[in-house]
């Protein structure tokens, strides 16, 4: 089977949830280059610089590549994608969008999208590392092996970075988590190699449950995470000491009332992918439900929020 590579060229601010509908759409793949963080990385001495071509560090664009299967349901999936992809960019007034399509071969998208995804430290501890690469662990690193597969969560995006550092900040040995939207398990895999007790990874599409369980696996952290597909946390039992969902702000709105039977007294509630205009619909709804709202974190158009329920 061949396959329809659709290359999206946005701003750094649309990356995230571009990339995030291909996977929910049902590619086959996802390849973003984000010249921004690349150049990051070769500043804090992350990567080397001759691994990146000169092309590619000078573009002033994030280029993101999916992979749909040409079979008979490619029509109604590109006509999905473009009209949400739209919707996307209507949330950005500076974003970009711009599409193209080229038929190729099996054997050509199977790996390219790895060739940009190196080992990378994100907060003061947590090292993102993919099973293919190797790396030599620093004193005091927290090392996390990641094969994202079709599931996005790589750990450079800022809404997903700023969770991570947010997760070293208040996760105490032996806390409960939960993780809601676990996309790659990125989170629950971070707060489970950060000292918690149990973690639960929740989330609705059955490709990010399958990353979720091969990266579980991966990092030897069965014992401690253990993953289910819901709609959100209805239905969830238990109470967790910290609460995590990086998605948008909308569905954290929608997610604000069932953290009330999910959080501990004094639990930490972590809202992110929120861009910045939305911050204060969010700050509302929390404090209608009686969280007081702790810090706000952010990192250009995106911000978290960190609330305490009281």
């Amino acid at each position: 089977m061949n396959y329809l590579e659709v290359t999206v060229t946005t701003t750094e601010e649309m990356s995230e949830s571009l990339a995030n509908l291909f996977w929910e759409l049902g590619a086959g793949g996802v390849v973003i280059e984000e010249p921004f963080a690349m150049r990051r990385n070769i500043d804090d001495q992350s990567w080397d610089a001759w691994e990146i071509s000169p092309e590619l560090l000078d573009a002033e664009n994030v280029i993101i590549k999916g992979y749909f299967p040409i079979d008979h349901r490619l029509v109604e999936t590109m006509a999905a994608f473009k009209k949400q992809s739209e919707e996307i960019r209507s949330l950005f007034p500076e974003g970009r969008l711009q599409i193209t399509e080229t038929e190729v071969a099996t054997e050509d998208w199977a790996t390219s999208w790895k060739a940009y995804y190196k080992p990378e430290r994100i907060g003061n501890r947590v090292v993102i590392k993919p099973s293919w690469e190797s790396y030599q662990a620093k004193e005091g690193e927290i090392i996390i092996e990641m094969d994202p597969g079709m599931a996005f969560g790589t750990g450079n995006h800022p809404t997903t970075a700023m969770c991570i550092r947010a997760l070293e900040e208040y996760v105490f040995p032996g806390c409960r988590v939960i993780d809601v939207g676990s996309g790659s398990g990125i989170l629950a895999l971070t707060a489970a190699k950060l000292g918690a007790g149990k973690v639960l990874a929740i989330d609705h599409d059955p490709v990010s449950i399958d990353a979720t369980r091969d990266n579980i696996t991966l990092n030897g952290a069965n014992a401690r995470v253990s993953v289910v597909q819901g709609d959100l946390a209805s239905g969830i039992k238990g109470t967790a000491d910290i609460i995590v969902a990086n998605i948008i702000a909308d569905v954290i709105i929608r997610l604000i009332p069932q953290t009330l039977a999910l959080l501990e007294k004094n639990g930490i509630f972590i809202a992110s992918g929120i861009i910045k205009e939305r911050l204060l619909d969010v700050e509302t709804v929390l404090k209608e439900h009686a969280f007081l709202i702790e810090k706000v974190m952010h990192e250009g158009e995106w911000v978290v929020v960190i609330a305490r329920r009281g």
